[in-house]
């Protein structure tokens, strides 16, 4: 597969594996507080990418300054994002969790073009607005509740999103500089640290002896799936396309669970709204990548253009000589 094809590929698989933890997650909680989950995640995910980064990459960060970022990186992307949104879910209706988590694009574009790292793009900003309204119209606006007793958990999910925004933009530089295992590794050994007072406070209210051998292998499928694999494969896009087009496809989360939600949950169907909203996502998301690609090229001809400026102003010199 063409890296750019096998890119796309590989984002497609994250939201399909990011949308089963919604499923799979529901079982789950039947058994464990959400602050265990996201701690089983993490704490699972240091561990096997700490193993893999030492029997494959050995890529080490030795540089005080990087350490410092990677940490910001785990306590931006997993500890206050994964820890807010699980506080302000519970001040909040898991409607308005699902739709305030598509604020996550528009975010990263404006940080990315704010922070001048991504030049502005018509095409990327028409996009991101169409697979936006798609996602929305799926999740169906009218349901969203600005109740007053409703604010604080939905301004935190909101800062949560915005944390990951930052997160996205961030991790690309460090991507570059060591690759994606070594990366992804740190990133979950320091989000573990930050994980672990309320994930054993919560663990604590648990009796592992009575809980089921089901809900441990879902427990297991959700530290390698949506998460080692996941966040393992998020990074590796990160160091190939802009941290835009890797925002975009989370619009494909709530088409994911749309789709598959039937097929596991009682009383759930496939709605004409979905399939309308399915194709407003695909157009948008074609959108984004269709401006990424002229943002290449158009990097690629100018790259070309100062490299044969350069070996003309040599051979001008050479024959001033």
């Amino acid at each position: 597969i063409p890296v750019q094809v096998g890119v796309h590929v590989m984002l497609f698989l994250v939201q399909i594996l990011f949308a089963s933890l919604a499923i799979i997650g529901k079982i789950v909680l039947r058994d464990f507080p959400a602050a265990s989950i996201v701690l089983f995640r993490v704490i699972g995910a240091a561990a096997v990418l700490f193993l893999v980064n030492l029997l494959w990459t050995r890529r080490w960060v030795t540089d005080r300054k990087d350490l410092g970022r990677l940490a910001v990186l785990g306590l931006l992307g997993v500890v206050l994002n994964q820890t807010l949104f699980l506080i302000g879910l519970g001040h909040t209706t898991a409607i308005n969790a699902t739709i305030l988590v598509t604020t996550i694009p528009i975010f990263t574009v404006l940080y990315s073009v704010l922070s001048h790292r991504e030049p502005p793009s018509a095409l990327k900003f028409g996009g991101i607005a169409v697979a936006g309204l798609g996602a929305i119209s799926l999740i169906r606006p009218d349901r969203l509740s600005l109740a007053p007793e409703l604010a604080l958990g939905n301004l935190l999910i909101v800062v949560a999103m915005f944390f990951y925004s930052l997160y996205l933009v961030h991790s690309k530089a460090m991507v570059l500089r060591y690759g994606p295992v070594a990366v992804s590794a740190y990133v979950m050994m320091f989000s573990a640290l930050g994980t672990l007072p309320l994930g054993l406070s919560g663990l604590a209210t648990v009796d592992l002896a009575a809980v089921r051998p089901v809900t441990w292998m879902w427990v297991g499928y959700i530290v390698v799936f949506p998460t080692i694999v996941a966040y393992f494969l998020n990074i590796w896009a990160l160091k190939r396309v802009s941290p835009n087009l890797v925002a975009v496809y989370i619009y494909l989360q709530p088409l994911f669970t749309a789709l598959v939600a039937p097929a596991v949950l009682a009383g759930e169907r496939v709605t004409t709204r979905a399939a309308i909203a399915g194709a407003a996502i695909f157009l948008g998301l074609a959108l984004v990548i269709l401006g990424e690609t002229r943002q290449q090229r158009a990097g690629d001809v100018a790259g070309f253009r100062r490299q044969q400026e350069g070996e003309q102003h040599h051979r001008d010199r050479v024959e001033r000589v």
